[in-house]
């Protein structure tokens, strides 16, 4: 009896030692891949390792980097992959304003047009939510998750329970805006990237900020105003957040109505077609806005509205 009763005991510790050894790491495993869903639907996000920094000194530059700056965007098929983390600083010592506006832009789209990529991405995921419900299917904690996490960046105010009108409502305000748009905006605020909130602190569209937020005072201030110009680390979060502001803010709402009429028409999203709708983004309103129509149209930058990143990184 006694040696039955170990054997049973010798069982019970076998099979307790292979859920351990087994069955514990699946479950883990389980339990950290639902963690990491959220972020797994879109399998395309922002990689500061592949952004570059301007070199001090022309001979520090790779011809890599040299090639993306020599290049005039309005002739290229495919753009570069090729993402500076600032705008090089020799940009306000060129005399020559030609040559300073094809850097900027030069510097510029491939940064636009990776922001806008990664809003796509965002938006079919978004679409594909969409299809799934009006199929019936249930969504997983994973993608309720990922929803909850977009409708606090476009400022949907249901966080559980989404509806196809919740989900309707990411999809309108989750969408590109044109580089000629964003470039013009940038030119107009930064001096073509030479202002100092520019140059110290990726600060390409004059965006405040309060409080203990990351920005640079401005030198000029009006008497009793606390606000700052928000900065970032890379340009390309000074593209997101620019981005995100139009996709939000109340006061863009006519965009993005302009926007998906277009869409619904089957007609090309432009900066042209959508500037007019930024009457708000400054005091000066009508004028802000023949402004950037002016600087789109005389600098041809229209032409780049149709630019796509190129399919591989270039060597």
């Amino acid at each position: 009896m006694l040696i039955v009763r170990i054997r049973v005991r010798k069982t019970f510790v076998m099979i307790a030692l292979i859920c351990v050894l087994f069955v514990g790491p699946i479950m883990l495993a389980r339990y950290l891949l639902e963690l990491s869903r959220p972020d797994a639907l879109v399998g395309d996000q922002p990689n500061y390792l592949a952004h570059q920094y301007p070199p001090r000194e022309k001979k520090e530059m790779s011809p890599r980097l040299a090639r993306l700056l020599q290049k005039e965007m309005h002739a290229v098929e495919a753009v570069p992959r090729i993402f500076l983390a600032r705008l090089p600083g020799d940009l306000p010592d060129l005399d020559n304003a030609r040559e300073k506006k094809r850097l900027f832009t030069s510097a510029m789209l491939p940064i636009i047009l990776r922001a806008n990529e990664l809003i796509i991405a965002d938006r079919g995921v978004l679409l594909s939510l969409k299809k799934k419900m009006l199929n019936g299917a249930a969504l997983r904690n994973s993608e309720k998750k990922w929803l909850q996490s977009k409708a606090r960046q476009y400022r949907v105010r249901r966080h559980t329970n989404f509806a196809l009108a919740d989900i309707d409502l990411l999809i309108f305000r989750c969408d590109i805006i044109p580089p000629s748009l964003a470039i013009a905006q940038a030119a107009m605020e930064s001096g073509w990237g030479t202002s100092r909130f520019a140059q110290a602190g990726n600060a390409l569209f004059g965006e405040w900020v309060w409080g203990d937020a990351d920005g640079l005072t401005p030198l000029q201030r009006d008497e009793g105003k606390t606000h700052k110009i928000k900065s970032f680390d890379y340009l390309l979060d000074s593209v997101l957040s620019y981005m995100t502001n139009l996709n939000r803010h109340p006061s863009y709402r006519d965009l993005r109505l302009r926007r998906a009429e277009l869409r619904q028409h089957n007609l090309s999203v432009t900066g042209a077609a959508l500037a007019p709708a930024l009457i708000s983004y400054s005091e000066r309103g009508p004028e802000y806005v023949s402004d950037i129509l002016s600087i789109i149209n005389f600098n041809g930058l229209d032409g780049l509205d149709s630019a796509q990143l190129a399919s591989h990184i270039e060597g």
